[in-house]
């Protein structure tokens, strides 16, 4: 009976998680992820050396001229390391509400491992180096470039490689909160790596509780 009342609660949770994804819950998205594609084709035009540095401070700063105070200031103190996947990088919180995030993430030395199945659309623009990705049974990797943008589709799941010095934008939208528990197991069960989660868990938090606060879905 338990079992029974168990699985009919799944059931209904599931059942309001997708009717509320693809009828009320885009209601709420205000980031627009073809607008965020050409910023930063933009910004990589203004930067043709390619130092990621000055790409990703330009580009903060002309997200935040088009989408104003639900964007936080870039601040390298802020940055703290992300293990999901069996992969490895490290990132930014631009913006994290209920419904979207958007972040730099990348890494410096180069990672592989799993995109993750999350109840969101996921859009990766790459920014310096590269993405590779591929799904059950290809023999060749999906290659995306700087400009490029991979979109990973709700429930969709791929194998991902980027070698060193690879960065990109990324914007989430869809139910975030079902996301986090892939993006924290890793360190509960792996890495214990307990400051960083610390850190995690409180910008993620403090972002989505002000941007609630606005009003900010």
């Amino acid at each position: 009976m338990n079992l029974l009342k168990w699985l009919f609660s799944l059931t209904l949770v599931y059942g309001f998680l997708e009717v509320s994804f693809r009828t009320w819950l885009p209601n709420n998205y205000v980031f627009d992820a073809k607008l965020l594609q050409t910023l930063s084709q933009e910004a990589l035009t203004r930067h043709p050396d390619g130092n990621a540095t000055n790409i990703l401070i330009d580009l903060a700063g002309t997200i935040k001229e088009e989408y104003g105070d639900i964007i936080n200031d870039l601040n390298f103190e802020e940055w703290v390391y992300n293990n999901a996947g069996g992969a490895m990088g490290t990132m930014f919180i631009l913006h994290a509400s209920i419904s979207e995030y958007l972040i730099f993430f990348g890494t410096a030395i180069g990672t592989e491992g799993h995109t993750g199945v999350h109840y969101a659309d996921d859009y990766f623009t790459i920014l310096k180096g590269k993405e590779m990705a591929a799904y059950p049974g290809a023999l060749e990797p999906e290659v995306y470039l700087p400009g490029d943008q991979h979109h990973l589709p709700k429930g969709h799941v791929k194998q991902y490689a980027m070698p060193s010095e690879s960065w990109a934008l990324e914007l989430a939208q869809g139910w975030i909160p079902a996301m986090l528990p892939f993006g924290f197991l890793d360190t509960i069960s792996s890495t214990l790596d307990l400051n960083t989660f610390m850190w995690t868990v409180y910008y993620t938090a403090r972002d989505m509780g002000k941007n609630l606060a606005k009003g900010k879905f």
